[in-house]
Order: structure tokens, then C-alpha cells, then sequence
């Protein structure tokens, strides 16, 4: 077995990340966070802690919530949500909001959020 050469100097966790992260991942992560950012601002706040976000497949937001009553009050909330979230990021971003009920307690997704 051949002994592995040392680093000319230490790395950066930056340079690292850099290289495996390709330009498009980044794109994803920084919408991802916008996207996040106007979800707490959009969803009133007595729903936001039974609520967690999911992905973005096919320009499709999915949200978990904790309880059916939860996603129905999203239901109602849905066209003014998809708006404001139109506004915010561009027409056509999001084109759709999907919810499910999660097996987790409300109390889980609401730390989830914090994350």
C-alpha cells in the first residue's frame, strides 16, 4: 500500500465546497433560501409553525404540515401565497403548491423550521 502525499497547506472549507459544488447547486440553494425567506413572511404565523417545506419538483412547492386542518387552511390561503411568491421571486417560479399531512407532530415540524 502506497502512503498518501501530504497537502502542500491546509484547505479552506470554502475551497473544498467549491469544488464539489457545481455553479447550478448554488443557484438551487440561494433560491431555496429566498424561497424560504418569503414562505415565513407570506404564511400567517399562527400556520407557519405546523407547516415545512419540502422541495421544489417541476416549479411545484411541496409543504408538509402537521395535521389536515393545517393544510386545508393553506388550501384557502393557496392563491394569495402563490401571488405574493410571484411577486417576490418572478413569474412562473412557483407555479403550484402541494401539501401533505407528515407523520410528525406539530411540535417536530416547528423545530424543523428553526433549522
Amino acid at each position: 500500500m502506497t502512503k498518501r502525499q501530504p497537502l502542500a497547506r491546509p484547505l479552506a472549507v470554502r475551497e473544498v465546497l467549491l469544488g464539489l459544488m457545481q455553479p447550478r447547486d448554488w443557484e438551487d440553494l440561494a433560491q431555496r433560501s429566498l424561497i424560504r425567506q418569503y414562505w415565513e413572511a407570506v404564511v400567517p404565523p399562527e400556520i407557519l409553525p405546523h407547516t415545512r417545506l419540502l422541495e421544489v419538483r417541476r416549479r411545484e412547492l411541496w409543504v408538509e404540515v402537521s395535521a389536515p386542518a393545517w393544510g386545508q387552511e393553506l388550501q384557502f390561503l393557496r392563491s394569495g401565497i402563490l401571488g405574493e411568491l410571484d411577486k417576490a421571486l418572478g413569474p412562473g417560479v412557483i407555479r403550484n403548491l402541494r401539501i401533505r399531512v407528515g407523520s410528525q407532530g406539530a411540535k417536530e415540524l416547528g423545530k424543523d423550521q428553526d433549522r
